[in-house]
């Protein structure tokens, strides 16, 4: 019975050697598989040009009693080859990693040599990336820009507004009633409704006031006189000079106001009394309107004018009521 006491633990001590033995190569045997596997898949995986330059990557035995895979180097390979190299030294890695772990666990004191991870498998990790302060940044928009220092200076001066301008008007003429004098007395003449057009010089000056010259001509017909029917074509041509002021009411709206003195060529027919006369008359207007400006460089008014004419010849004095619209460019 005393050699059975002795005998057991030997026995026990082979039947765990046999245990780890089988275990062993059963592991064996799977790595094994799994090196062909992968020769097998790098070999497809490699370009037909390229297969006759890399012989095939056999497994060999190290030192430490490992299997290992010696791939070529890659030097002189075509991009692509070298890339499928790279990736299969990555997975022979990643498999030996695993079976080092399997041989700790099977409680196996195997020297293993720290393995240097290839250069092109290097990634950069967060650690070697540059460390910015935020607070050393200035954010600036992706659509800002810089202004040139010259521009930025503070007597800096915006461009100068137009001190000149040209404006174009027309409108309706209304001529009130005037009289005729011949050797019959004094009678009533009566004016249709006529129209008048024009052009006008302004010189501006910083207060928005200016003063100019212009250039009209007023067109009516003959109606009546002493009730009896008449006809005959009749013209004004004044010319002289103006004084304005523009009063601002914001950006866009202005009231103008406007005072006119000159000569006026009065032309009067009646055709019925055989009479036609051209003569040199005094004219006067006052103006009133309200104005838009579009831009700094041209307007558009809505005006009232109040205008007449001294005694010319026979004519005595006449007066109209103007309505129109007048637009002006400046320079």
């Amino acid at each position: 019975m005393n050699w059975f006491h002795k005998a057991f633990p030997v026995f026990i001590l082979f039947w765990s050697l046999s245990l780890y033995s089988n275990e062993l190569d059963d592991l064996e045997s799977r790595i094994d598989q799994m090196l062909r596997r992968l020769h097998e898949v790098e070999t497809k995986n490699s370009p037909p040009s390229s297969r006759a330059e890399v012989p095939p990557a056999v497994p060999v035995m190290r030192e430490d009693g490992l299997p290992h895979i010696n791939l070529p180097s890659p030097t002189g390979t075509s991009p692509q080859t070298f890339k499928i190299n790279n990736e299969a030294a990555k997975s022979l890695n990643r498999l030996e990693g695993r079976i080092d772990d399997l041989l700790r666990r099977l409680d196996l004191s195997v020297d293993l040599p720290e393995r240097p991870i290839p250069e092109e498998a290097q990634t950069i990790g967060p650690s070697s990336l540059p460390l910015v302060e935020l607070g050393t940044i200035q954010s600036e928009p992706a659509n800002s820009f810089a202004l040139p220092e010259d521009i930025m200076d503070e007597d800096f001066q915006p461009p100068p507004l137009p001190k000149n301008r040209f404006n174009f008007y027309l409108g309706f003429s209304i001529p009130n009633d005037s009289t005729y004098s011949d050797s019959n007395g004094n009678r009533v003449i009566e004016f249709g409704n006529g129209f008048e057009m024009g052009i006008e010089y302004n010189r501006i000056f910083e207060d928005e006031s200016y003063i100019g010259a212009f250039l009209e001509g007023k067109f009516f017909d003959s109606e009546s006189l002493s009730g009896t029917a008449i006809n005959g074509d009749n013209r004004l041509i004044n010319f002289g000079f103006t004084l304005g002021q523009d009063w601002s009411l914001s950006e866009h709206f202005t009231v103008k106001t406007q005072a006119s003195i000159g000569a006026s060529s009065a032309h009067y027919e009646i055709n019925s009394e055989n009479y036609s006369s051209t003569d040199l008359a005094f004219h006067y207007s006052f103006l009133l309107g309200l104005e838009v400006k579009w831009n700094e460089y041209w307007q558009t008014s809505l005006y009232y004018e109040l205008d007449g004419r001294s005694s010319a010849d026979r004519m005595d004095y006449q007066s109209f009521h103007q309505i129109g619209i007048e637009t002006g460019v400046g320079f």
